[in-house]
């Protein structure tokens, strides 16, 4: 069984939200009909298939990212508590910029609720990855520096 980080408890938290805005914007995409068009760039697969096989939609992030998140937020293994706090915070990056590179993004008057409160949901937990993957990065980077 996994062994949970030893005080990666806000990052693992925030890795969690992040998934759970996934999963809520992928609800939405579908329901709505939002492809993903990063960058403009068209895949010929219904938003449910590019979902399944790891494209996200308009406004999810590919499925792969917060597994990505969660493993590395919650499985402690032969890297260091910095690099999985650095690997999330360069999730919240990486999905920060997705959602500014979809079409979707920039058409506010088009958007419904749903799509409204997905967009702001992965915004602010990947943010709240980003800033507490680099908070916890710090000190880690701190500690391995006073027992060197």
């Amino acid at each position: 069984m996994p062994t949970p980080v030893k005080g990666g408890r806000p990052l693992q938290l925030a890795a969690w939200a992040f998934a759970g805005a996934t999963l809520f914007g992928s609800l939405v995409s579908i329901r709505n009909n939002l492809r993903g068009e990063p960058l403009g760039i068209r895949v010929p697969l219904s938003v449910p298939t590019a979902l399944l096989v790891g494209w996200g939609a308009g406004v999810a992030a590919p499925w792969p990212m917060p597994v990505a998140a969660l493993v590395a937020a919650t499985v402690r293994r032969e890297t260091s508590p910095r690099t999985r706090a650095a690997t999330c915070a360069g999730i919240g990056f990486a999905c920060i910029a997705g959602t500014l590179v979809e079409p979707v993004t920039h058409r506010p008057r088009a958007w419904t609720l749903g799509m409204c409160v997905a967009i702001l949901a992965n915004v602010a937990t990947s943010v709240a990855m980003i800033a507490i993957g680099l908070g916890s990065a710090r000190p880690a980077c701190a500690e391995s520096a006073n027992t060197a």
